[in-house]
């Protein structure tokens, strides 16, 4: 009789848990992506972070639990909305969140006006100063990636990197990662690490149901 009443309360418990993979981030990305391309001149960017394994969960507005289905995705899209200023909105395995606006750092200038830059900047893959037969038993490889998307005057520009390619394992040199850390979308993405984790700190990305 009780194991029938823990089958039973685990199946009410998750008839109000819903989990949802990158497929389904991707529509909402994609609906919103739809919307800014009916602008007249739209120009905007995403930004979309994951961990492989990474797998989170969030209770929601409505009280009910939410985690992803397998990896968790982040994506953040941004667009202009005046001459120096811009909105970013959060989009993830649970859903969206609501626009917020954001002043123009001035690395996001630079992208907007060089996109010559951008399109030649490559990030180059780990490398390490020493050849060790042992590497892989000496460093720990992160497997977290960051994908780029920039709709610029009517073109599009791709850009992903690993955070590995940006780092010096605990025992060889990554002659890469200096090279990597100087190119602008590096800047560029640093500067918005530190003003999504400002963001996520204090509550300001808010879900919407």
């Amino acid at each position: 009789m009780k194991k029938y009443i823990l089958v039973s309360f685990i199946f009410i418990s998750f008839m109000g848990f819903a989990q949802n993979d990158e497929t389904f981030v991707d529509a909402l990305v994609n609906q919103k992506l739809a919307e800014l391309e009916m602008q007249q001149h739209p120009e905007y960017f995403l930004r979309k972070n994951y961990c492989e394994g990474n797998v989170q969960m969030f209770v929601m507005p409505n009280g009910k639990h939410c985690a992803s289905k397998g990896t968790y995705y982040s994506v953040f899209v941004f667009w202009k909305e005046g001459e120096d200023v811009m909105k970013v909105q959060k989009f993830d395995n649970c859903g969206k969140f609501a626009p917020i606006p954001i002043a123009m750092g001035k690395n996001i200038k630079k992208i907007l006006k060089d996109k010559e830059t951008l399109k030649t900047e490559e990030v180059k893959p780990f490398k390490s100063e020493k050849v060790d037969e042992n590497a892989f038993d000496n460093m720990s490889v992160t497997s977290c990636h960051t994908a780029y998307k920039f709709v610029l005057a009517q073109e599009v520009i791709e850009k992903w990197f690993s955070e590995f390619d940006l780092t010096n394992s605990s025992k060889n040199k990554n002659v890469n990662a200096d090279h990597n850390k100087s190119l602008l979308i590096i800047k560029l993405d640093k500067d918005l690490s530190e003003m999504i984790k400002h963001f996520e700190e204090t509550g300001t990305f808010v879900r919407q149901n």
